[in-house]
C-alpha cells in the first residue's frame, strides 16, 4: 500500500509539472513550430551516438565484472542494457531500469552482491567524472551564467566531486553509519565492500570510458541544440550535462518525467533559450537516451523471451535406429 502511494505521488507530480510546463510556461503554437522545423540530421547523429553509447556503458560493466573474475559477453551486458532502458521509461527515476539490470545479471550469473555493487559503482563513475568535467569547465563559463548562479553550481559540483570521492574510494561513510546509524547503512557498506574489490587499476579503466562516454553524451546534447539551429555555448553543456543527469536521480517523478523538463528549462534559460525550446530538447534528450534505446530494448526482450519459451517447449524426439 505505501508503495502504490508512493507511486501515486511520483505521477501526480510528473502530470503538475508537465500541466505547467504546457499551462503557464510555453507557447504550444510555438511548441509545434518547433517541432516541426527541427533539423533531422543532427538527431540520427545523435540517436547512432547513443546506441553506440550503450555498448560503450556495458563495456565498462564489463571491465568491472572481469576485475572479479565474472566472465560475461560483451553482447549479453548490452542486451542488459536496452532491457533497462525500456524498463527506464516506467520505473521511478531515470535510473529504474538499473534494478532490472542487476536482476538479470544476478540471474545469469548466481552472484548477487556483486550484480548489485558493480551496477552501482559503473553508475556512480560515470556520474563522477561528469562532475569533475563541470568543474574544471566553471572557470572558463562564469560570463554565461547569471551571477548568483556560480556559488551555487560550484557548491553542487563540489559535493559531487568530493561526495563521490569519498563513496568511492574511503571507507568514511560506513565508518559513520556505524557511530550514527545512517539511513541505508547496508547499502553503503555493500557499495564500499564492492569498490574496495574492484582495486583502482579497474576503477582507472571504468573512469576512462566514462569520459568518452560523457564527451558523447555532451556531444549528444549539442546536437539537440542544433537540430533547433540552436548555437549553445560548449561550457554550458559541460556545466549542464551533470545537473541534467543528477536531477533524473531524484526519486520525486515516473521516469524523470517533469522533472527532466523543468531542469532544461531552468538551465538553458539562462543562455538564452525559450522555454519552448528547452523543453523540446529536453524530449528530445527522453527520445534519444530512453525511448528509442528502450523500444530496441523491448523488442530484443521479447524475442529473446519467444524464443526461450520455444526452446523449452519443444518435446525431445526420439531417434529410432533402423535394424534394432
Amino acid at each position: 500500500m505505501k508503495r502504490i502511494l508512493i507511486n501515486l505521488v511520483k505521477i501526480i507530480v510528473s502530470l503538475g509539472l508537465i500541466g505547467y510546463i504546457l499551462l503557464v510556461q510555453v507557447d504550444l503554437a510555438q511548441l509545434w513550430t518547433l517541432f516541426r522545423s527541427l533539423r533531422l540530421a543532427p538527431l540520427v547523429l545523435g540517436f547512432l551516438l547513443m546506441i553506440g553509447g550503450v555498448f560503450l556503458r556495458a563495456f565498462r560493466w564489463q571491465v568491472l565484472l572481469n576485475s572479479l573474475n565474472i566472465r560475461i559477453s560483451l553482447w549479453e551486458l548490452s542486451h542488459y542494457y536496452f532491457v533497462g532502458s525500456f524498463f527506464n521509461m516506467f520505473l521511478p527515476t531515470g535510473f529504474g531500469g538499473d534494478a532490472v539490470k542487476m536482476g538479470k545479471l544476478a540471474q545469469a550469473t548466481g552472484q548477487v552482491p556483486e550484480s548489485i555493487g558493480t551496477t552501482l559503482v559503473e553508475r556512480a563513475t560515470g556520474l563522477w567524472v561528469l562532475f569533475v568535467l563541470a568543474l574544471l569547465a566553471l572557470p572558463f563559463s562564469l560570463k554565461l551564467l547569471p551571477l548568483g548562479w556560480v556559488p551555487w553550481i560550484l557548491l553542487i559540483t563540489l559535493l559531487g566531486v568530493v561526495g563521490g570521492w569519498v563513496l568511492m574510494a574511503t571507507p568514511f561513510l560506513p565508518w559513520l553509519g556505524n557511530k550514527i546509524r545512517l539511513p541505508g547503512q547496508a547499502s553503503l557498506e555493500r557499495f564500499y565492500r564492492s569498490v574496495s574489490r574492484l582495486g583502482w587499476t579497474a576503477l582507472g579503466k571504468a573512469c576512462l570510458i566514462s569520459l568518452v562516454f560523457d564527451l558523447i553524451l555532451i556531444w549528444m546534447i549539442g546536437l539537440l541544440g542544433a537540430s533547433l539551429n540552436l548555437n549553445l555555448p560548449v561550457g554550458s553543456l559541460f556545466l549542464f550535462t551533470p545537473l541534467i543527469s543528477f536531477s533524473l536521480t531524484l526519486p520525486v517523478s515516473i521516469g524523470g518525467l517533469g522533472v527532466r523538463e523543468q531542469t532544461f528549462i531552468l538551465l538553458f534559460q539562462s543562455v538564452g533559450v525559450t522555454a519552448a525550446a528547452a523543453t523540446v530538447m529536453s524530449l528530445l534528450y527522453y527520445l534519444l537516451t530512453t525511448v528509442l534505446p528502450g523500444l530496441i530494448g523491448g523488442g530484443w526482450y521479447i524475442l529473446q523471451n519467444a524464443r526461450s519459451a520455444r526452446i523449452s517447449g519443444e518435446a525431445p524426439v526420439a531417434r529410432i535406429d533402423e535394424g534394432s
